[in-house]
């Protein structure tokens, strides 16, 4: 495929049609790892900043939408480098034929990677209308002043973006290596107007008064229905088939069988079920799928009997003859996404004067991913695939892969028709790539003076990022090789000891996994944090003053997200009496987003229940750009730290996936809610850090320690339960 420039590339699609578009140069690359981690090359641009004819200000997102509502916070930094209103930005998703490539929407780097590119395209496209309107008005640029919508001048002349701008297309393709505007939403002197305000996210109108948003709201003429058998895990290959009786299925339109696929494309969606349960088909496994085998594959404790760990992350080893006054084992469930919008997906096969052109229409982390594998599974050019991505009803790593749109892809072309799949909540569960278990052992001893002085932490766990068909399978087991970055997450400790290791290993579970909210850093969390509030006990002191008397000077705002929880959750009095208690954790995401959670708990013995009264979280995530969405983030967390502690977990017998819907997999109910508090730390003058899956990290671990403070029950397994505190 030929390579475009950036402004070809815009001018060809229609982009620049009329109006003045500003295109930021993103340097950031993504590593090698992994096809679907795409940053943006020297040929291609991240950012696409309009003002059109009528001077309005259009906006080509880069961010997929599945409930975070980040392409907000990006549009308020181009309505304040523009001086415009939030609800003035005409966000569009664009298709991948639109606009160049963009990175996977993950690892809540949406703010973090896109607020600078955002702001130096709208801030240039400010500065180049402000010439334009010296040019226009006769004047030196530097007397001609910023307005609301466009500009003025000490003698109250004034010229509207709509009066800068013609019908001609223009780009304005701008390279930061020949110097930077100046950039209002870093501005720290400057009086921000959109910026760190709180702002309704764009879009939601659509969203609650149920405009076709979804992918399974496309409307599309002519349609089918199909739907794929898909296995129990993406390694089993197919036995036997039986598919006697589906033919005469009344709606049936066509069976389609290739190797290892078989689906069916029916008229209506109830066809569909009734023709998939004529379907039987037997597995070939190459590993028995039961929680036996998985709990037998992550025993931390007979892989380091073994020696060394596969990966050791630091290797400041622990003396020989170190007393451990800390020595436990954590295990932590394996969890499903358990989005709530089961995936759906439409394809469409085009015949145009250019050839078959193929279009899809789904809800995905990564369009681009997307039409790559599409391309690879029919053989055709990428330049004849388009990718329509929709909002995503759930996901948070589990929708990077192409599945669903694989199931649409094939049905579709069997048939020549459009055909739309749509998962059922059993498929969902059973192929949506559950967070791996994993099983931890820490070591922790002091000196005399009850500081750290040992610290060992090894655990084992299955693969995250380099899970199957995220490379060629010849490719995968190499690069698990190198280490997974999903599997080290949060591994390393803030808290400071003389001698040190960290080591882990991670393993092919028999069930399929993936990129889960906070990947390890969670469990890794959950057994640090733990760990260090059972030796707080042991010494006899508070464990939020041990915990900040041992970081390290690295971590200050770690500490100070520590102290600033304890101060909101002592503004509510723990009631008095046995079983009720409060617990403290905190952690770090990729070493720039921080958060401290507390929780108070009541272990109710006449009820028999764990109740979470209330939660406290304090998070400093750099500039806050819009507060009270970052308040809903944080709150999501928070409910699914619940579910994390105390309530999910994804089981798995008999060679199969036993948890299939809510009735057998549980997450936590209102009911489970408890009162919140929230503390945003805004930091204006650094960077944003990113917010989605932040508190997550610390909030099982707060529940444990709560828990432990209530009744003396140290928590070594996840998820908790009553008759579990009665062994304390």
């Amino acid at each position: 495929m030929a390579i475009l420039s950036r402004r070809s590339f815009l001018t060809a699609t229609g982009v620049v049609a009329g109006g003045l578009t500003a295109v930021y140069l993103f340097r950031q690359r993504a590593a090698a790892v992994s096809p679907t981690f795409i940053f943006p090359d020297n040929e291609t641009s991240a950012t696409w900043v309009q003002i059109r004819p009528d001077g309005s200000c259009r906006m080509y997102f880069p961010r997929m939408d599945m409930g975070q509502n980040a392409n907000t916070g990006l549009a308020q930094i181009v309505a304040e480098e523009l001086n415009l209103a939030v609800s003035e930005i005409d966000g569009v998703m664009p298709s991948t034929s639109d606009v160049p490539p963009f990175a996977v929407t993950a690892g809540s780097m949406s703010l973090t990677a896109f607020s600078r590119p955002v702001a130096v395209a709208a801030a240039n496209l400010r500065e180049s209308l402000r010439q334009r309107a010296a040019d226009k008005l006769g004047k030196p640029m530097d007397t001609i002043l910023d307005d609301v919508g466009g500009f003025r001048t000490a003698e109250n002349q004034v010229l509207s973006y709509r009066e800068l701008v013609d019908g001609n297309g223009a780009v304005i393709d701008f390279d930061e290596d020949k110097g930077l505007p100046v950039l209002y939403t870093f501005d720290s002197s400057r009086l921000k107007r959109q910026v760190g305000k709180s702002a309704q996210p764009l879009g939601m109108q659509a969203l609650v008064t149920g405009a076709p948003v979804f992918a399974g709201d496309v409307p599309m003429d002519d349609v089918l229905y199909g739907r794929a058998v898909l296995p129990p895990v993406r390694n089993a290959r197919m036995a036997t088939v039986s598919t006697a009786g589906v033919q005469q299925v009344k709606g049936f339109v066509a069976l389609v069988e290739q190797s290892e696929f078989v689906g069916v494309v029916c008229k209506t969606p109830s066809a569909v079920d009734a023709a998939m349960a004529k379907i039987q088909v037997t597995w070939d496994l190459q590993q028995p799928i039961n929680q036996q085998e998985i709990d037998r594959m992550v025993d931390v404790d007979a892989a380091m009997a073994e020696g060394d760990l596969e990966h050791v992350l630091v290797d400041e080893a622990h003396r020989p003859d170190a007393n451990w006054g800390i020595d436990l084992r954590f295990d932590v469930q394996v969890q499903s996404h358990a989005a709530q919008e089961a995936r759906v997906a439409i394809a469409r096969f085009n015949d145009t004067d250019d050839g078959p052109k193929l279009e899809i229409w789904t809800g995905t982390q990564d369009p681009f991913a997307i039409k790559r594998f599409a391309s690879m599974d029919t053989g055709m050019s990428e330049d004849d695939v388009v990718v329509y991505p929709q909002r995503l009803g759930g996901g948070f790593g589990g929708r990077e892969h192409y599945e669903v749109e694989r199931d649409a892809v094939r049905l579709a072309r069997a048939v020549n028709r459009p055909v739309k799949v749509q998962w059922t909540r059993p498929d969902e569960f059973m192929a949506s790539r559950s967070r791996p278990a994993s099983s931890h052992r820490v070591r922790i001893s002091v000196d005399e003076a009850g500081n750290l002085q040992d610290w060992w932490h090894g655990y084992v766990t299955g693969h995250v990022v380099m899970s199957r068909e995220r490379l060629p399978n010849w490719l995968l087991p190499i690069a698990r090789l190198g280490g997974d970055f999903g599997v080290t997450k949060g591994a390393l400790s803030p808290y400071e000891a003389a001698h040190q290791r960290i080591e882990c290993k991670d393993v092919d579970l028999p069930i399929d996994l993936g990129v889960w909210r906070s990947l390890n850093c969670g469990p890794a969390v959950f057994a640090r944090e733990s760990a260090m509030d059972e030796l707080a006990v042991g010494l006899g002191v508070d464990p939020v003053d041990f915990k900040i008397s041992q970081m390290s000077d690295d971590w200050p705002r770690l500490s100070n997200c520590l102290r600033q929880v304890r101060k909101l959750s002592e503004k509510r009095a723990l009631p008095v009496g046995a079983g009720y208690g409060r617990g403290y954790a905190c952690g770090t995401y990729d070493g720039r987003c921080y958060v401290a959670i507390s929780a108070d708990v009541h272990v109710d013995v006449a009820t028999q229940q764990i109740k979470v009264l209330h939660l406290c979280c304090a998070q400093d995530v750099g500039m806050a750009v819009n507060p009270d969405q970052l308040r809903a983030q944080m709150e999501s967390n928070l409910s699914w730290s619940i579910g994390m502690a105390l309530v999910e977990r994804f089981e798995v017998a008999d060679n199969t996936i036993q948890s299939s819907n809510f009735d057998n997999y549980a997450i936590p109910r209102m009911s489970d809610m408890p009162s919140v508090d929230t503390l945003v730390i805004d930091q204006p003058d650094i960077p944003p850090a990113g917010a989605g899956e932040v508190p997550l990290i610390a909030g099982p671990a707060a529940i444990a320690n709560a828990i432990r403070n209530a009744c003396g029950y140290r928590a070594l397994r996840l998820p908790i339960s009553f008759a579990d505190t009665q062994r304390a």
